[in-house]
C-alpha cells in the first residue's frame, strides 16, 4: 500500500494556490478527454481560500459540475450549508458558469431523501475528475465521523450516499458521499492546516481501523493515489 504524497507549503495562501492550480489542470484534462469534468469539494472553513482562488482561474467552467462531499441538513441558503459556501466563494467570476449539484433536498431528514439522492448521483460521471477532502481534529473526513453509531456500515457502503447516525446534540443531521464514491475519482486530494491536524494525520497514517480515524479510509487504500496539501 503506497502512502500519500505530502506537499508542504510555507503559508496557507501558497498552499491554496498550488492546489487550485492542480485542480484547474485536472479539470482541463477532463474537459479535453470527455467534454466535461466533475469536481467534489469539502466543506468547512479551510478550503474557502482555495475556492476563491480556483474561481478566478480561466477554464471552460460551463463544462464543470461541482458538488460538496457532504452536507448539513439545512436549507441551501443557510449559513451552515456547504452548498451556500460554494455559491458564495466559488460560483462567481469565471467560476460562475459551473453547474452546482447540491446534496440537500426538501425532506424532513436526509434518510428520507437518500433514495432519490442516490438515483440522482448515479447520473453523474464515474469516476469524478477530482475530489478534495478535509480532515477534522477527530479524524473525520466528509461527514464520516468516528462517533457515528453506524460508521462501520457507512465506510463499507456500496451506495453513493450515506447518512451517519450521530449524537443529536451535535448540530444538524448530515449526509455524505460514501467512501467508495469518494474514491471513485481520477485524482484525490486531502487539504488541512495546522500542527494539531498534522498530528492527527500522522496518527491516521499508522495501522489501525478506519472506524477510529475515518480519514484512514482515504489515506490507506490502493484505489487512487492521494496528494496531501498542508501548511502550518
Amino acid at each position: 500500500m503506497s502512502m500519500p504524497a505530502l506537499h508542504e507549503y510555507p503559508s496557507r495562501g501558497t498552499c491554496a494556490q498550488a492546489l487550485a492550480d492542480a485542480l484547474a489542470e485536472r479539470l482541463r484534462e477532463g474537459i479535453a478527454k470527455n467534454g466535461r469534468a466533475t469536481l467534489v469539494l469539502s466543506g468547512g472553513s479551510s478550503p474557502i481560500d482555495l475556492f476563491e482562488r480556483l474561481a478566478l482561474i480561466e477554464l471552460d467552467w460551463s463544462r464543470v459540475t461541482v458538488l460538496p462531499s457532504d452536507e448539513r441538513w439545512v436549507s441551501s441558503d443557510h449559513a451552515d450549508s456547504n452548498e451556500a459556501a460554494l455559491r458564495q466563494h466559488l460560483l462567481y467570476g469565471p467560476g460562475n458558469a459551473a453547474r452546482l449539484f447540491g446534496l440537500y433536498r426538501d425532506a424532513p431528514t436526509p434518510g428520507e431523501a437518500l433514495s432519490d439522492l442516490n438515483t440522482a448521483l448515479a447520473e453523474l460521471p464515474r469516476p469524478f475528475d477530482a475530489v478534495v477532502l478535509g480532515m477534522g481534529d477527530d479524524g473525520h473526513t466528509a461527514s464520516l465521523f468516528p462517533d457515528a453509531s453506524n460508521i462501520e456500515a457507512c465506510l463499507a457502503s456500496d451506495a453513493d450516499c450515506v447518512v451517519p447516525d450521530r449524537p443529536n446534540d451535535d448540530g444538524p443531521a448530515r449526509i455524505s458521499l460514501s467512501l467508495k464514491r469518494l474514491l471513485a475519482t481520477r485524482s484525490l486530494y486531502l487539504l488541512f492546516f495546522g500542527d494539531d491536524k498534522r498530528r492527527v494525520y500522522d496518527k491516521a497514517c499508522r495501522p489501525g481501523p478506519a472506524t477510529e480515524f475515518p480519514v484512514r479510509g482515504v489515506i490507506q487504500q490502493d484505489d487512487v493515489p492521494v496528494d496531501v496539501y498542508w501548511s502550518d
